[in-house]
């Protein structure tokens, strides 16, 4: 289980502050949860790696709706950040689309995020998910053969550009003194991930 139009970078030490701190504070979190997904040892054929994506493409959907929802519209440029740039549902059905399988659009239960600074925690934990994408996708063509991985892998996204443009608003962020928010908008979204991801199984 991390593109803005940035200005220049903080003349800080980008692995310290905030984004260091969250490691550090959703470490065992972030390891229980990437125990119960088991992302690859649970893809064992198309039909699994079919529901891993119709899964992630229903919960990356419906959390990436709320990032991009009015209230904060203005907040992401404030700290060097486009949203739009960090959505990654439409890669997950770009692959489905090639498997011939349909997107599961219905709503999942998820996280209400209900500050700006939780949006920012979800958003540190899906631009941190990407970031081994390229080593599951060749894990999975190992275990069922040549299939797209346009999501894992990142195509398009110029990596790792994406993550070190959250890190740099984190520390933007943290110097406005508010930051507990964005730890527990982080450990949710662990959660959210954990729950709906921790077994692949047919969908109801």
């Amino acid at each position: 289980m991390a593109k803005g139009g940035l200005g220049a970078a903080p003349a800080r030490d980008l692995r310290h502050g905030l984004p260091e701190r969250l490691r550090l504070e959703t470490a065992e979190l972030h390891a229980a949860v990437e125990a119960a997904i088991d992302l690859q040892g649970s893809v064992r054929t198309r039909s699994d790696y079919v529901t891993l994506l119709q899964r992630l493409h229903r919960i990356h959907a419906c959390l990436e709706e709320q990032l991009a929802v009015g209230v904060w519209a203005g907040q992401w440029p404030d700290i060097g950040l486009d949203i739009a740039a960090h959505r990654r549902a439409h890669l997950v059905a770009a692959d489905l689309g090639r498997l011939g399988a349909p997107a599961m659009t219905r709503a999942v239960p998820a996280l209400r995020l209900t500050s700006f600074g939780q949006a920012l925690g979800c958003l540190y934990v899906l631009e941190g998910s990407s970031l081994g994408g390229r080593i599951v996708a060749g894990a999975i063509r190992s275990a069922i053969g040549e299939v797209p991985t346009t999501f894992f892998d990142g195509a398009g996204r110029n990596h790792p550009a994406p993550w070190r443009a959250v890190c740099a608003a984190l520390h933007r962020f943290e110097a406005y003194g508010a930051s507990g928010d964005v730890l527990v908008g982080a450990r949710e979204t662990f959660l959210a991930f954990g729950g709906h991801l921790a077994a692949v199984a047919p969908l109801a």
